[in-house]
């Protein structure tokens, strides 16, 4: 098992590649009072996830299967990206140890980015902005203002996936390498984040420096919130510009 500085640290290398690359992009400018509400996506998101985990019987198992189909679709979405994002996918599933957790996260990465993608040909860069500290808010409460986030990624960890030919399929309700796990919205804030800025691989920079300063916070205690980092990234763009 991989300690935690080396695999904590591999994790923020992932968040700063999904942000450098994610493509920015324009969204069609809605209106104001839906471009309010789409702010509120990513915070949603979180919160009806936690909310599902602790309070339906097979929330956990439920997602972790959602996870398992819907990351691999997300991935391979585009005739660039389907052939690599089958030999990671044949990896995570067939593969062991350390190099079937790498795979399984660079296809969470790759599916966050798609979506990321897809976020900015709909909704304006403002509003992606906004959800952005609206998540990471909402974050912060939920890991150290509440006793829920906690048992929540523990349940969503854990929940068991089937087997096929012999061989679990891949595990791909959250990002874990080592002795190290990050949620997926630890990994979809990143390429939010890269969808919005100018100054992409400084946000990149920005975001992996601060999130490898915030994973000492570890040493005293047991859970971060990983989307805070985002918020140096983006306001590393915001000065760079």
């Amino acid at each position: 098992m991989l300690s935690l500085v080396p695999s904590y640290a591999a994790l923020c290398a992932a968040q700063a590649a999904t942000v450098a690359t994610a493509k920015p992009g324009t969204g069609p400018g809605l209106s104001p009072g839906r471009g309010w509400i789409a702010a509120l996506v990513p915070a949603l998101a979180l919160g009806v996830g936690i909310g599902v985990i602790r309070g339906v019987s097979e929330g956990p198992h439920t997602l972790a299967l959602l996870g398992a189909v819907a990351t691999p679709a997300l991935a391979a979405a585009g005739p660039r990206r389907a052939p690599a994002a089958l030999g990671l996918w044949l990896v995570a599933w067939l593969a062991h140890g350390l190099l079937a957790q790498a795979a399984a996260v660079a296809l969470i990465a790759m599916a966050a980015v798609r979506i990321a993608t897809v976020a900015a040909a709909l909704v304006p860069a403002w509003s992606l902005e906004l959800g952005l500290v609206a998540l990471v808010v909402l974050d912060v409460v939920l890991v150290w203002g509440t006793p829920q986030a906690g048992p929540a990624t523990t349940a969503l960890h854990r929940a068991a996936l089937p087997s096929a030919a012999g061989h679990p399929i891949p595990r791909l309700q959250d990002a874990t390498f080592g002795s190290a796990t990050m949620g997926w919205l630890d990994l979809l804030a990143p390429p939010l984040l890269g969808v919005v800025v100018r100054a992409r691989l400084a946000a990149a920079l920005a975001t992996g420096l601060a999130a490898g300063a915030w994973g000492l916070l570890l040493a005293v205690t047991s859970t971060v919130p990983a989307t805070v980092p985002v918020l140096a990234g983006l306001l590393a763009s915001r000065l760079y510009r």
